[in-house]
């Protein structure tokens, strides 16, 4: 069985986690740093990245990459999506936050802290020891699949005729 290239070789992959981590060093210098003086250009160039969330996901996207070349998922036929539902109701072909799906709460939880000194160390530690987060949080994932269905959602009721009934006239009842 021949199996898919890899998405990224290990050299490149290396590369791609020095710099995520040269990057969070960066950032915990920017945060942290007594009367550091921060470069406009530096800043400049590196704005987009000096949000914790862009490089949380840059994490989870490394990580999940890891997991599916340690997994080797097969590629199974894929079914034509059901979409069959009762009436006033629909299915959602289409995943929305497939990403956020697949990597899952677990990870997520793992690399998520409210003081942002702490959330630095841990996505720095996921950087260091990529493979172990990645058999630790994803792999069994990657296995199972994604095992959802679709989701259910309310759709405009269905149209019925409507009958109305003639009021019946009042009449005195019979007490006797």
């Amino acid at each position: 069985m021949k199996l898919p290239p890899s998405s990224l070789n290990p050299d490149r992959r290396a590369r791609v986690i020095l710099w995520a981590r040269m990057m969070l060093a960066w950032v915990a210098l920017a945060l942290f740093a007594p009367a550091v003086q921060i470069d406009c250009r530096h800043l400049q160039r590196r704005w987009g990245f000096l949000s914790l969330d862009v490089l949380e996901r840059l994490v989870c996207a490394l990580v999940l990459i890891r997991a599916v070349e340690i997994a080797r998922p097969r590629g199974a036929p894929k079914p034509p999506p059901r979409n069959a539902a009762p009436a006033g109701f629909r299915r959602r072909t289409r995943r929305g936050a497939l990403m956020r799906a697949t990597v899952g709460s677990r990870l997520r939880r793992a690399l998520k802290h409210h003081d942002p000194r702490e959330r630095i160390a841990r996505l720095l530690a996921a950087l260091a020891d990529i493979d172990g987060f990645a058999h630790r949080y994803l792999v069994p994932r990657a296995l199972r699949r994604l095992t959802k269905l679709c989701a259910t959602i309310m759709a405009a009721p269905p149209v019925c005729a409507f009958a109305s009934l003639v009021a019946s006239t009042p009449s005195a009842v019979d007490s006797s």
